[in-house]
């Protein structure tokens, strides 16, 4: 008999194209998000982290749980209301989307944080895997698509180099798990793209492909915080995203790992197919 997947977070960018794929491949998928907002073509639940009701109604009947939580205040505590919900539910299995650096000890912010999860599903009791996946490709079309249409990328990053990978491998590695989470149980995986590149190296790509300049901008941390205040954010938001920004200037976000090459039997998505993929978004 076929396993049932759940999938937290359905409506973003790991879990949108992780529904797709796994549905390709034939799995029984189930999506899930906060508002409960559908997925087309598969059956969709509400799953408030912050409710224990609206969790044990959206785990009923799921063997294996993909975690995702959303990068906020409480996370840990959504966490933990999850990994009660799903021993509550027998849930056999989970897989927990995670983040590059991540350690309970770490004293970058961002990593400690997502540390704390990672222990929290580790000592759950319940069969387990956690991937970890560095900063996106995608982020450049998410949150930077503006600046880069106007010609040029303002970060508070340095010379940092990140080896970003493609939100379409994180997917493909997350699906090809959960439809054999048994081979995969105890283990760690660090998702990373084929090479580490610098703000000024990404800038130099997307120009090239769109055939005009843009400029990489180095900025001050103060200006950094400064712009995040003005757009609303809160004081754990710009905490967790500065400690990133340090991390990343330096030079913490650049290892390599041949993981995804291992779970996918192929190279990762290359920044320049990404690039050509999403040129539409710079335009």
């Amino acid at each position: 008999m076929s396993q049932t997947i759940l999938v937290t977070g359905a409506t973003g960018n790991i879990g949108r194209e992780l529904v797709v794929q796994l549905k390709a491949a034939g799995a029984h998928v189930i999506a899930s998000s906060n508002s409960g907002r559908a997925v087309e073509g598969v059956e969709t639940r509400r799953a408030d982290l912050a409710d224990a009701a609206s969790l044990a109604h959206a785990f009923q009947g799921i063997d294996t749980l993909f975690l995702l939580l959303p990068l906020q205040a409480d996370m840990v505590t959504l966490a933990g209301n999850a990994v009660a919900a799903a021993k509550a539910a027998g849930v056999t299995h989970i897989v927990r989307s995670s983040g590059a650096g991540a350690d309970a000890a770490s004293p970058v912010a961002i990593g400690r944080v997502q540390g704390e999860i990672d222990r929290l599903v580790m000592e759950s009791g319940i069969a387990y895997t956690i991937t970890r996946p560095n900063c996106f490709m995608q982020n450049f079309v998410t949150y930077y698509a503006g600046m880069i249409r106007d010609g040029a990328l303002y970060l508070p990053q340095g010379d940092g180099k990140v080896s970003f990978v493609d939100v379409r491998d994180i997917a493909a590695v997350n699906a090809t798990i959960l439809r054999h989470p048994a081979d995969h149980a105890g283990r760690i995986y660090e998702l990373t793209g084929g090479e580490a590149l610098s703000n000024a190296d990404v800038a130099a790509r997307i120009g090239t492909v769109l055939g005009r300049k843009v400029e990489y901008v180095p900025v001050t941390d103060d200006a950094a915080i400064a712009s995040m205040r003005a757009a609303g954010a809160d004081a754990w938001s710009i905490d967790v995203l500065m400690s990133l920004n340090r991390m990343i200037a330096a030079g913490e976000a650049a290892a390599v790992s041949a993981d995804v090459q291992a779970l996918l039997g192929r190279a990762p998505i290359a920044f320049e197919r990404f690039v050509a993929d999403y040129a539409g978004s710079w335009r």
